[in-house]
């Protein structure tokens, strides 16, 4: 895993390396440019008209430099310094002075007829510390890249979405084919709009290093699947976890079986179905490795018995709000000690019993796996707040309980006490009816096998959207079924 930082946090890095370090910031600006500058050139061979579009603080700059270099390799650019002279910063000053030294022109202002030529265009107008949305010149520059049809490279965030939660801060903001972000991956390339904004994203290391004081949030990648439990050559059944999931409803099975059998093909040993008895012939014909019980009424004693026979349970898919289901979650939330995963309508029901939920949790580990209007009914935070907010709406739910939060969206966030994780190892493809449900099984079989309850929660998190990802490139991304994915867990466990 790797750093994922603020715009602040990103800040505190590029003054600590200036300050502690004594990298003079134009040395980094230029260490920026070139990597910009080596990746067009590389990327974009036949290029050659090329238009640089260049702010007033020290984006601007980096602008400035990419251009010369780019000048210097033979490609014919358009350099166009957006604002008037005395609104530079002091790094782009120093920039132009340098391009103007090699003999390079500029275009002062902008104007729509004078860039139409190019065939590439470098967003350079704003980076990391834009706080409100595009204007005048600026926004319709940004309209003019967005509908020329032509490839535009953005330099370290694209003009016009907010560095920490990607909103798009204004009218419109600049569609990026590709970004180049400079030493670390910044939060708002990852999430609301800015994530399809941003194009394909590349992490170009240019000398920055972590401040000690930064209190960093991971993304996870592919590496960190090293910690998915291996099976011991001793195994059986019974050491490879026992798993309870209580789902289902008097109609539903399907969100049910997705779970079970997602939490099967993880590697789960012994796994145990409580579910209505209109489930069971259907069921046990499709997922026959599973045990059940089935139910028509309210049977504690027999949900007790379950209870104390699991090592981790998890309790919600297809469940439903019923009165019965209702009396399922509150038993199992007096009467459980083990590890708890809460999906689907176990959230819905737990939101009406928060505080039995934060006693549990007091006690023994619990993850939930919300999606945004579930985290909106158990936090009472409304959706289109969390949608900008996910870490410090999860962050603070976790802090406040002791609850791990699994946040999903297209970019999932993952919240303990301790640790912040994003997740973006998926595509469009997990946006399928059962997606959750197959996420929920994966994380309940980690921790059944042994892994510990925030590393379940987020590696579980990546593995899915992994196994998605890899499915979808042999059915294609709009035919991904959720028990596709589950044929994409069985194709990664052969590779890790």
């Amino acid at each position: 895993m790797k750093p994922i930082l603020s715009a602040e946090e990103m800040r505190a890095c590029d003054q600590a390396t200036i300050e502690k370090h004594k990298v003079p910031s134009l040395v980094l600006m230029e260490r920026a440019a070139g990597a910009v500058a080596d990746f067009i050139m590389d990327k974009y061979p036949e290029n050659n008209q090329i238009c640089v579009l260049c702010g007033p603080g020290n984006n601007g700059g980096d602008g400035v430099a990419i251009a010369r270099l780019l000048f210097l390799s033979g490609r014919q650019v358009t350099t166009v310094l957006m604002s008037e002279k005395d609104k530079f910063s002091q790094q782009l000053k120093e920039e132009v002075e340098i391009a103007e030294s090699y003999g390079m022109d500029f275009v002062c202002g902008f104007s729509a007829e004078k860039i139409q030529s190019a065939d590439l265009y470098v967003d350079a107008m704003f980076g990391i510390g834009l706080t409100r949305g595009l204007s005048g010149d600026y926004l319709e520059a940004a309209k003019t890249i967005n509908e020329s049809g032509k490839p535009v490279v953005a330099v370290d965030i694209p003009s016009g979405y907010h560095t920490d939660c990607g909103k798009l801060l204004g009218e419109d903001g600049v569609i990026a084919s590709h970004t180049i972000t400079f030493a670390y991956m910044k939060k708002g390339l990852m999430l609301g709009e800015c994530k399809e904004a941003a194009g394909e994203v590349h992490v170009a290391d240019v000398g920055i290093y972590l401040d000690d004081t930064v209190d960093k949030a991971m993304i996870l990648e592919e590496a960190d699947l090293k910690i998915l439990p291996k099976r011991k050559s001793t195994a059986n059944k019974g050491s490879c976890g026992k798993i309870l999931i209580i789902g289902g409803s008097e109609n539903i099975y399907g969100a049910l079986y997705l779970s079970a059998k997602a939490a099967l093909t993880s590697g789960a040993g012994l796994t145990k179905i409580f579910t209505h008895k209109n489930n069971l012939e259907s069921i046990r014909q499709a997922l026959p490795e599973a045990m059940f019980y089935g139910y028509d009424s309210f049977e504690e004693e027999k949900l007790i018995e379950s209870i104390n026979w699991a090592d981790v349970i998890l309790m919600g898919p297809g469940l439903s709000t019923s009165e019965i289901s209702r009396g399922i979650v509150t038993t199992v939330l007096e009467k459980a000690s083990v590890p708890l995963i809460i999906d689907a309508d176990g959230i819905n029901i737990c939101a009406n019993e928060k505080e039995a939920l934060i006693n549990y949790a007091k006690d023994n580990p619990v993850i939930i796996t919300p999606h945004l209007k579930e985290m909106e009914r158990i936090t009472e935070v409304p959706v289109k707040e969390i949608n900008y907010n996910m870490e410090s709406i999860a962050h603070n739910f976790s802090l406040k309980t002791g609850i791990t939060v699994v946040l999903k969206n297209f970019t999932t966030v993952i919240s303990s006490k301790e640790n912040i994780f994003y997740s973006a190892s998926g595509n469009e493809a997990l946006a399928t009816p059962g997606s959750g449900d197959v996420l929920a099984g994966i994380i309940t079989s980690l921790v059944a096998q042994g892994l510990p309850v925030a590393d379940s929660a987020a590696i579980g998190a990546f593995f899915h959207g992994l196994s998605g990802n890899y499915i979808s490139r042999e059915v294609g991304v709009k035919s991904v079924l959720a028990s596709d994915i589950i044929e994409g867990i069985k194709k990664i466990n052969v590779l890790t």
